[in-house]
C-alpha cells in the first residue's frame, strides 16, 4: 500500500509539473501570436498555475482584458464611420480574428498525449531509483 501511495504521489508530481509547463508554453504561444498596439493585451493574458481536482489536472490561460474576444473571434464595424484616434474611416464590414488562443490550444493538444506520457515515464523512473 505505501509503495501505491508512493506511485500515486510521484506521478502526480511529475504530471503537475509537465502541466505547468504546458500551461506556460500555451500562455507564452498566446502573447507571442497576440498583436500589439500598446502591450497591454500581451501582458495581460496570464497562466496562474495547474489545479488538481480529483483527477483532473486544470490549466487555464486567461486574459480578462475588455476587448480580448474582438481581436480573438473578430468583429463587426462600421463602414464610413470616421475614427479619430487612427485618423480614417472604416471600410471593411467585419475585421477578421486572431484566434491566438484557438491556435495556441490547437498547437499543445497535438503534442499534449506525448507529454504527459513522458511526464509518467520520469515517475516511473524516479520510483524504480527508490527500489
Amino acid at each position: 500500500l505505501g509503495r501505491y501511495k508512493a506511485s500515486e504521489s510521484t506521478n502526480d508530481e511529475e504530471i503537475l509539473k509537465e502541466a505547468n509547463d504546458i500551461g506556460l508554453d500555451f500562455r507564452d504561444d498566446v502573447r507571442a501570436n497576440t498583436p500589439v498596439d500598446t502591450g497591454e493585451l500581451r501582458r495581460s493574458t496570464n497562466f496562474d498555475g495547474t489545479k488538481k481536482t480529483g483527477t483532473s489536472f486544470n490549466i487555464e490561460v486567461y486574459n480578462n482584458t475588455e476587448y480580448v474576444d474582438h481581436l480573438e473571434y473578430g468583429h463587426r464595424q462600421e463602414v464610413g464611420r470616421y475614427v479619430p484616434a487612427i485618423g480614417k474611416r472604416l471600410k471593411k464590414p467585419f475585421v477578421k480574428g486572431y484566434y491566438m488562443f484557438r491556435n495556441a490550444e490547437n498547437n499543445i493538444k497535438a503534442e499534449l498525449d506525448s507529454r504527459v506520457e513522458e511526464a509518467i515515464r520520469r515517475a516511473d523512473d524516479r520510483l524504480n531509483d527508490w527500489a
